[in-house]
């Protein structure tokens, strides 16, 4: 691998950071509406996201595969492999770091968990649940409120290890996806 496979990687990566950065803030300040509608609205756009991201990944890994495939030795399989799971492992630095910065800094993480505990109490309010489950749920958001505020550090890890995780699953077909074999004859020298 050269060093423009990784810059490339590198960019890439960040456009689809910041792709996800927003929709994460998106959808956290949506969600602190508390309302079942801003709920359903939230669980739509993160559909459309993710179908989003994948094609973007998809793309970015096909035009890398163009980009840097040789004629002895193509586009190999581990090589798009590797260039999903660098564009991921940007991408989940990116969400982390800005996510950790949006809650810590521009919500508060008591706003953020007050938001959090209306939004579960709406949505329990309007279902319907017997009544011996109404005690779980409360100690549920007694647990919620009592959590410390995690650190950057551990947001980071986090959004990392998803981040990684997803595009190591996503990679594993778009890798078989976007490999290219070897041209070792051209059709020319026939």
């Amino acid at each position: 691998m050269n060093k423009d496979f990784f810059t490339d990687a590198a960019s890439k990566g960040a456009v689809l950071g910041v792709l996800m950065l927003v929709s994460h803030i998106f959808e956290q300040s949506f969600l602190l509406g508390g309302s079942l509608t801003r709920t359903m609205w939230v669980g739509l756009e993160m559909i459309v996201v993710a179908v989003l991201y994948i094609y973007l990944m998809y793309r970015f890994a096909k035009n890398a595969s163009v980009q840097f495939a040789t004629k002895e030795g193509g586009y190999s399989y581990g090589a798009g492999l590797l260039y999903v799971i660098a564009l991921s492992l940007l991408t989940g630095v990116i969400v982390g770091l800005g996510g950790y910065v949006h809650m810590h800094y521009f919500i508060g993480y008591e706003s953020y968990i007050d938001g959090i505990v209306k939004l579960y109490e709406s949505l329990l309010a309007n279902a319907a649940m017997p009544a011996s489950m109404a005690g779980v749920y409360d100690q549920m958001i007694d647990q919620i409120q009592a959590q410390p505020e995690p650190s950057a550090l551990s947001t980071l890890w986090s959004s990392l290890w998803s981040y990684l995780l997803w595009g190591l699953i996503i990679g594993l077909i778009i890798a078989g996806i976007v490999k290219r074999e070897p041209k070792l004859f051209d059709e020319a020298d026939e």
